[in-house]
């Protein structure tokens, strides 16, 4: 965890992956994903203790066309 005054970007990428794990909205999957990627890319760079690891998705589902 970072300082007190810096967030904890680790905590929020693990809140976007389960968010992204629980939906079925390909759209919100997807933007929940960018998100969480982009909080483990901040924890990174601030030097979060935690190291990050990027989640294994639980399944593949096919592309649907619009």
């Amino acid at each position: 965890m970072g300082s007190s005054d810096q967030p904890d970007y680790g905590e929020r990428a693990r809140m976007h992956d389960r968010l992204a794990a629980s939906t079925e909205d390909p759209a919100a999957r997807q933007m929940h994903q960018a998100m969480a990627a982009e909080f483990r890319r901040r924890s990174r760079q601030f030097g979060d203790d935690e190291p990050m690891r990027q989640p294994r998705p639980l399944m593949e589902l096919p592309a649907q066309p619009y």
